[in-house]
């Protein structure tokens, strides 16, 4: 028979795990590319973005559409990323089940 007390004993564990894995997460960075490189986007774990790297030929265009569709490119490569390293952290403690709430998604 289950006890209540140590099921809840469980599940702050996992909670704490998980505190804790977020804030390793905030520190790992990916990296999304776009253009064949031109644009590079590095995020962490967190799901924030910390810079934006643009080659300089690349601003010497005029084409500021083609600018912006690789930037966006390129954001969403990173969160992408991020997202896939979350993913993967959280099914190391969870032992591949979701958690609800964790993701935007």
């Amino acid at each position: 028979m289950f006890n209540i007390k140590d099921i809840l004993q469980q599940a702050q564990g996992v909670q704490q795990r998980i505190a804790a894995m977020q804030e390793e997460l905030a520190e790992k960075v990916v990296t999304g590319y776009a253009g064949g490189d031109m644009v590079k986007v590095e995020a962490n774990g967190a799901q924030e973005i910390l810079s934006v790297h643009i080659e300089d030929e690349l601003l010497g265009s005029d084409d500021k559409e083609l600018l912006q569709e690789l930037i966006a490119a390129a954001v969403n490569d990173a969160l992408t990323k991020s997202r896939e390293l979350v993913t993967e952290e959280l099914g190391k403690i969870a032992g591949g089940l979701p958690i609800p709430g964790l993701m935007g998604r």
